[in-house]
């Protein structure tokens, strides 16, 4: 049994899939394996909807992905840009690494893209004087 990473419902559904997919190839073609197996994948949120659906409504491992990014599209849509990285803060419970990687995990979302030394300077001025 593949190790998956856990999509709890904040992320870009496709990448899940994308991953989920990718952990499975051995299975491509299996639609009743992949469809199966994809609950293992899901933590939180995404979990939550999965045990709300009707799976006899999933013919095809299709039918089941496109409602899984359906339901989930709005974290495609979020459209993060400059200045809305520019506004996240450190949380109270969180160190500075923690929060500089969750910042640059939201930095690099943003469209069209930062080049590293805009991403530096964006940074640097959210946090303010020192």
């Amino acid at each position: 049994m593949p190790k998956f990473n856990l999509d709890d419902g904040r992320r870009d559904p496709v990448a899940h899939l994308r991953g989920y997919y990718s952990e499975m190839r051995s299975v491509s073609g299996k639609d009743e394996l992949l469809m199966a197996y994809f609950s293992e994948s899901l933590s939180g949120a995404a979990l939550e909807w999965y045990t709300r659906q009707d799976v006899s409504k999933w013919y095809t491992w299709d039918d089941m992905a496109q409602d899984f990014v359906r339901y989930f599209q709005y974290n495609i849509d979020i459209i993060l840009d400059r200045s809305s990285i520019s506004k996240i803060e450190k949380k109270p419970e969180e160190s500075f690494g923690e929060f500089g990687l969750r910042w640059r995990e939201q930095a690099a979302r943003v469209n069209p893209p930062i080049n590293e030394e805009e991403m530096v300077k964006i940074f640097l001025q959210a946090q303010g004087p020192t």
